[in-house]
């Protein structure tokens, strides 16, 4: 296992790097849609169980623009920011990563365990059962891989340690399956 990659930073390991998208349920998705230009939604997402391969789960609808753009070019790119428990004042730590996103169907089994699993995601497979029970059809999941090469900044690291060095806080983990 790689733990980093051209960083100083030996805090950021890849277990380390899942454990923190895996405790945030809150990511701002971008796509691009068929002309090239950018799409960015804030999202609710929840990630598979450790024994399970690694994706990231988003609750949508096809007609939405992020389920359009993925239908057309499934590249993707999340930002997950990581909220500071003190000196709630300071920007958040963030984790980076690109990957390849599909639409599957509402009734998914593993993206249904994925939303069962938090107090959001019970919230929102509870609010579009009732919206497919009221007719709405366009209800899907988005699976996302994440790529390998996964980005972070501030994670992982204590303010001061940085003493005016900027990157200090910038990390690059290799993810490898089984985390």
């Amino acid at each position: 296992m790689t733990d980093r990659v051209g960083q100083d930073n030996t805090r950021v390991t890849p277990s380390l790097m899942i454990r923190q998208i895996r405790r945030e349920h809150f990511a701002v998705l971008s796509t691009a849609g068929r002309d090239g230009g950018p799409h960015s939604a804030g999202v609710s997402y929840g990630c598979t169980r450790a024994r399970d391969a690694f994706a990231i789960y988003v609750m949508t609808r096809r007609h939405l623009l992020k389920a359009r753009n993925i239908d057309s070019d499934p590249r993707v790119s999340l930002v997950i920011p990581v909220p500071r428990p003190i000196l709630t004042f300071l920007p958040p730590a963030t984790i980076q990563l690109h990957g390849r996103a599909e639409l599957l169907d509402w009734d998914d089994p593993i993206g249904t365990a994925v939303f069962g699993r938090f107090w959001l995601g019970r919230r929102i497979l509870s609010e579009y059962k009732k919206a497919r029970e009221g007719g709405e059809s366009r209800v899907c999941f988005v699976r996302i891989i994440p790529e390998p090469s996964v980005r972070s900044y501030l994670v992982g690291t204590r303010l001061w340690e940085m003493g005016g060095n900027m990157e200090a806080a910038a990390a690059q983990v290799i993810l490898t399956p089984g985390l």
